[in-house]
């Protein structure tokens, strides 16, 4: 193994960009770095959208106490980042002292597909947490008895990933399905089985299944791997 490879099966790396929907998320990928005994790489995404809306003259939001619409401005904006990130470091604290793990946290400014893409070399296991659906809030996720669905080929699952799954499972006491694609057909070609994967707790798949256009698609939280 080259120092790179070694770098990469080092750590586990988890991108998130809301700390209120992140306690899951912390609890598996605390669990999964505990029990491959990596260390737990935090990335909180500042979102580029968040900060272009802003900069947009019409666009407002509610006051805390409802009532008036106030303009939003990037100060604002940036403001919430920093809330957020402050939020997740005390979370994070208190999940790496309970597990004994090594952790650290940083911040890059993108989107969650983006930084995936960019970050990819850095580890061979990458958690990310799901994009909000367009006028939604983001979906809680069973921090505990999560539901776990492995993407397979034809020829079947991935040993290697199964096994993943199974070990994060028994962790977690959770379940393990497996969700078989159409040969030939990339993911994002196939409504059906995205709909039914955005309703699991936790995707797994292998990274040479990653593009953009899926990433986008899909509303849960996904453990991409290799």
């Amino acid at each position: 193994m080259n120092a790179r490879a070694a770098a990469a099966a080092a750590k586990l790396v988890a991108l998130l960009d809301d700390a209120a929907a992140a306690a899951a998320l912390l609890e598996w990928s605390s669990a999964l770095a505990r029990s491959l005994e990596r260390e737990l790489a935090l990335v909180y995404v500042e979102s580029t959208h968040s900060l272009l809306a802003a900069a947009l003259p019409f666009t407002r939001v509610l006051a805390p106490r409802g009532g008036d619409w106030l303009p939003l401005s990037a100060g604002d904006v940036e403001q919430g980042f920093r809330a957020h990130v402050a939020r997740l470091r005390q979370m994070a604290e208190r999940v790496a002292l309970r597990d004994a793990l090594h952790w650290s946290l940083r911040t890059v400014r993108g989107s969650l597909p983006q930084a995936a893409i960019e970050l990819g070399p850095e580890a061979d296991l990458m958690l990310l947490a799901p994009p909000p659906a367009p006028g939604a809030l983001p979906r809680a996720a069973a921090a505990r008895c999560p539901r776990l669905v492995v993407v397979s080929g034809e020829a079947g699952p991935d040993a290697g990933l199964l096994a993943l799954a199974t070990r994060l499972a028994q962790a977690l006491e959770g379940t393990v399905e497996v969700a078989r694609t159409v040969p030939g057909r990339p993911l994002f070609e196939q409504p059906g089985l995205i709909a039914s994967l955005r309703r699991c707790d936790l995707l797994m798949l292998a990274r040479s299944a990653l593009d953009a256009a899926t990433l986008v698609r899909l509303r849960c939280p996904v453990l991409l791997v290799g």
